[in-house]
């Protein structure tokens, strides 16, 4: 694949990430996991698909691009702060795990990015409140990313053909 259909490519992850993350705000899953902030995750489909076909760098500029529209729309710094924690550690860890792919099927590095994801969020809490006590909130976060996760990882497709249901040249 050329350089500017990845480029391209990335642009459009980004955007459907954008609007999976923007839909996934008007379900009230608090109904279902009376928990806050929990979340589907639904825009780490994108960056998950994004890391397994084109690759760390590509998954990389999809999050950072999400992130930022996504502050542009809303304009809030705290959200920016704790999606640029998440999403950044998470992205980390399943980068490493998913070049270990014999100890890490694509569940386990969905199941690593949900649990890194919570951790990136918790730490970026911690430095906005100035206290440890919201340390105590991981478990239910790491719960919650145990169902969600496998989730996520069903729903990454396994060839960009797959995902656009005909294949790039």
């Amino acid at each position: 694949m050329t350089t500017s259909k990845k480029i391209a490519l990335c642009g459009i992850l980004a955007a459907l990430a954008l609007g999976l993350s923007l839909l996934e705000s008007l379900l009230p899953l608090q109904l279902l996991i009376p928990l806050p902030g929990v979340r589907l995750g639904l825009g780490n489909v994108v960056i998950l698909t994004a890391l397994y076909l084109l690759g760390a760098p590509a998954a990389l500029a999809t999050l950072l691009c999400r992130v930022a529209v996504l502050y542009l729309i809303t304009g809030n710094a705290t959200a920016l702060f704790m999606s640029l924690c998440g999403g950044l550690l998470s992205l980390l860890a399943m980068a490493a795990a998913h070049r270990l792919p014999r100890l890490f099927s694509i569940y386990g590095v969905s199941l690593l990015g949900a649990a890194f994801h919570n951790v990136g969020q918790i730490l970026a809490a911690r430095l906005l409140l100035g206290s440890w006590n919201i340390v105590y909130y991981l478990p239910l976060l790491l719960c919650a990313g145990l169902i969600t996760a496998p989730i996520i990882a069903a729903l990454v497709p396994q060839k960009i053909s797959d995902f656009f249901g005909t294949p790039l040249h």
